[in-house]
């Protein structure tokens, strides 16, 4: 790990995530997903979500294979995959209990990535699972391939 990130995840996930675009300090606008989502699908951003998109938005990672307790899924962190999947938003948001905002997709589009206000990431298209407690952790989990 770097003096940057000490702790904040695996080298493995700063290697990772470095290689497709991320550095300390990254920062990209999400006021045009935020319109679009808003507009097409009646989503309403909350903080977490703009957090968790104004670093990592538009990454996309296609390392697959065997990982540590199951298999490497790529994801792509464009809340726009779910631009027009509102409905199934309503259930995924449902099933965890919180209302889920579009963050991306895993598993070659087989799952959306969604996270709550008070920052877990949930996984799902039929059903949510949560996936980590934090977006730093659901990251490491879908990079390094953790249960």
């Amino acid at each position: 790990m770097t003096e940057e990130s000490p702790g904040r995840w695996s080298a493995e996930s700063d290697r990772v995530l470095r290689a497709v675009g991320w550095h300390p300090g990254r920062t990209v606008p999400t006021a045009e997903w935020e319109k679009v989502l808003r507009d097409h699908g009646g989503f309403a951003i909350h903080e977490a979500a703009r957090l968790f998109l104004a670093e990592f938005g538009g990454l996309a990672c296609e390392e697959r294979g065997p990982g540590r307790t199951m298999a490497r899924m790529g994801f792509r962190l464009d809340p726009l995959a779910a631009e027009w999947d509102d409905e199934i938003f309503d259930v995924l948001s449902e099933e965890a209990g919180a209302y889920l905002y579009p963050v991306g997709e895993a598993d070659r589009r087989n799952s959306y990535l969604g996270i709550a206000p008070d920052g877990k990431v949930y996984i799902g298209m039929d059903s949510a699972t949560l996936l980590a407690d934090t977006g730093d952790k659901a990251l490491e989990k879908l990079i390094e391939g953790i249960r």
